[in-house]
């Protein structure tokens, strides 16, 4: 990790481009605004954005109706990029690469699995990838922290939301005393937990409900009950007015059932193009079976992207997911 190299390159910049991964999640778009917020605040220019789609349940995060959604044609020069929970250019969407061969500097702050790709960037690059984090807010924070910038009300709320749909609402492995400490931390500097909760877990809209409840409808389980698998096609989504983003915590109902060890969920929002979402609760680490197909992620939970027929995928990822379980259940034996 290189935090005062990261920080060093953040204090010596003044054109910012933001980004986190595709179809940002709460820590990836939560990092960018509120990170955003506080190179705003101390006279940077700053363009957050996002591609791929950004679920509506964000849409009360600070700052988001400046997040842009497409790239202009020219972009600053001599800007400095942050990509946020992602290291790889291809996690940025269709605009990462050019994002990454404009970029006069860049700095990676993620807690995904990997090491990014520093060593291979033509220009000044610092590269902060911790797996400990509970988020990439967290690690946003402590860049703040070395900084020794302060954080606005606005910044806490966007960090908080990071942080408490990362974890699950503090329920997920990457939950820790310290998770509760950064919590309180921002509560203390303006982070309204019960507005938070409600927008990020109580404010579905009726299309996502219905995508839920076909979602459900197609759950089967697998390797006595310790996998269950999901399936959403092009027609459902088009039949519920549905998005692909609004599919965020589907994969969690799945995993929710008591036998299941691994829950998958084979999405097809568009023909021939398949995303696939993995979750273990225990001893699976579902970001080494991404890989084999391309993804990442967590020990708990990880995806990636495919071009195929999502019921053959859906079977080969099955199929896959029982190695492992039978592995993990040899290796307690022995």
């Amino acid at each position: 990790m290189s935090l005062n190299k990261a920080a060093e390159l953040v204090d010596a910049g003044n054109d910012f481009i933001l980004a986190g991964h595709e179809k940002p999640d709460g820590d990836a778009l939560g990092s960018v605004l509120g990170l955003g917020k506080a190179l705003a605040s101390h006279g940077r220019n700053v363009m957050p954005c996002a591609f791929g789609g950004i679920a509506d349940s964000l849409s009360f995060l600070p700052g988001f109706a400046g997040v842009h959604t497409v790239l202009p044609d020219r972009l600053p020069s001599g800007f400095t990029l942050l990509m946020l929970d992602c290291h790889e250019t291809e996690r940025l969407g269709e605009h990462g690469e050019r994002l990454v061969e404009e970029a006069a500097s860049l700095v990676i702050l993620d807690h995904h699995l990997g090491e990014g790709f520093c060593s291979e960037y033509p220009g000044p690059c610092a590269s902060v990838i911790d797996t400990r984090a509970c988020s990439t807010a967290e690690i946003c924070m402590r860049l703040i922290d070395v900084l020794g910038w302060k954080i606005s009300s606005d910044m806490a709320t966007c960090f908080y939301t990071a942080v408490l749909t990362d974890t699950g609402g503090f329920r997920y492995s990457n939950t820790s005393r310290r998770t509760f400490e950064i919590a309180g931390q921002l509560v203390d500097a303006g982070a309204d937990p019960y507005h938070i909760a409600l927008k990020c877990f109580e404010s579905m809209s009726i299309s996502k409900l219905k995508l839920l409840g076909l979602a459900l409808e197609t759950l089967e389980l697998f390797f006595d009950g310790r996998v269950s698998v999901m399936l959403l096609t092009p027609d459902m989504f088009e039949l519920c007015g549905a998005r692909e983003s609004d599919t965020e915590e589907f994969v969690s109902y799945a995993r929710g059932i008591d036998s299941v060890e691994v829950a998958i969920l084979v999405k097809e929002a568009r023909a021939g193009m398949v995303s696939v979402s993995l979750r273990s609760k225990r001893f699976v680490n579902v970001a080494e079976i991404a890989a084999r197909f391309g993804g990442g992620g967590h020990f708990n939970a990880a995806g990636f992207k495919i071009t195929g027929n999502p019921v053959d995928i859906k079977q080969e990822v099955a199929a896959l997911v029982g190695e492992y379980l039978k592995k993990s259940a040899q290796k307690n034996i022995s």
